[in-house]
């Protein structure tokens, strides 16, 4: 559909919605012919969407939005919500708060009469929309405190599929904190992986993607440094780095910046294997907690880090956060070592 942007200017989505031409779908429409690969989408029902047997019909806002049923794999069927548009004409300014809370419990009936319907459990709820404003997610997290599964698609997620095949290479003798990911982009790509030592044993990493978009930022959305897995358990890990000119204050900020983009790919970890390797892959197993591995140069953690830890393993004793130290090797084989820290 083509683009009308000055028409949003003197309207909000509410009213764009009944357009046919206000709104873009293009994202929706890419995003649906890659999960063809793995999903069917079937139209829904006139009957569910009219309450017959339900009492009342689904509200006009929510029917508006672009509807289907994903159908294949027992655990990742559900119901399909896309909301048309560009990021910009899915912004706060234009999707108000009183078309949210309009929408919300309409999707979750809808959801509801989709299972009664197909006798199933069909437990997803997939969101896919070019870009969703931080008060959107908010909103779709608390439909997943009530559904088994709530899977949101963009392009920011869409984008980590790209940066899997752009891997860029070793260049330059300038170590830096550029230089220092790449090599480690590059022994993680070896069919052997990357065997890091931490302050705590060792885990041997795959590769998945870098530079992974995560939350919203005050311009460009904040990045993950490296998006991996655990070759043993095949658990998605998030490994944030810091190189060796990084100033105090960078290093401090590695701990509650690793935990904030940890958090993100537990929110978003069926979404990711759904993009990287369809249900039936086994290299991402989704029933594992999301790993995070901090690893920077000097001679110890922060001694706050592990006091950090420590506290955070309180409130979820199934957490996994750790330490790596880097070393600069004096030969040419290898340029980047591991070792221990000093713990005192």
């Amino acid at each position: 559909m083509s683009i009308n942007s000055k028409a949003l200017k003197t309207t909000n989505y509410r009213k764009a919605l009944g357009s046919n031409t206000e709104l873009s779908s293009i994202f929706i429409e890419n995003m649906t012919l890659f999960l063809h690969q793995y999903l069917s989408f079937d139209p829904i029902p006139d009957s569910l969407l009219k309450g017959k047997g339900y009492g009342r019909q689904v509200g006009s806002s929510v029917t508006k939005l672009q509807l289907n049923i994903a159908r294949g794999h027992p655990s990742w069927e559900g119901l399909v919500v896309g909301f048309p548009g560009t990021k910009e004409q899915l912004a706060t300014a234009h999707v108000g708060t009183p078309l949210i809370r309009e929408i919300l419990y309409p999707i979750l009936e809808l959801h509801n009469r989709v299972q009664d319907h197909y006798k199933r459990r069909m437990p997803c709820i997939y969101f896919i929309g070019e870009r969703f404003s931080d008060v959107l997610l908010r909103k779709f997290r608390l439909i997943g405190l009530v559904t088994p599964h709530v899977i949101v698609f963009t392009h920011d997620i869409l984008s980590c599929l790209k940066r899997k095949k752009a891997i860029p290479g070793i260049s330059g003798d300038v170590i830096n904190e550029n230089w220092v990911k790449n090599y480690l982009l590059d022994k993680m790509c070896s069919d052997s992986g990357l065997t890091v030592k931490t302050s705590d044993s060792s885990v041997q990493l795959g590769f998945l993607s870098h530079e992974v978009p995560t939350f919203e930022g005050t311009k460009n959305p904040e990045r993950l440094d490296i998006l991996g897995y655990d070759k043993n358990d095949n658990s998605l890990v998030a490994f944030e780095i810091k190189g060796p000119q990084c100033s105090r204050i960078q290093l401090e900020n590695l701990y509650l910046q690793g935990i904030e983009h940890r958090n993100w790919l537990e929110e978003n970890k069926m979404a990711l294997k759904l993009l990287f390797e369809g249900p039936r892959g086994n290299t991402i197993n989704t029933r594992k907690r999301v790993k995070l591995l901090l690893g920077f140069f000097g001679e110890s953690v922060p001694s706050l880090f592990y006091k950090l830890r420590e506290q955070a393993l309180r409130k979820d004793r199934f957490l996994s956060i750790d330490f790596c130290r880097f070393v600069l090797s004096a030969g040419d084989k290898e340029r980047i070592l591991f070792a221990d820290f000093d713990q005192g």
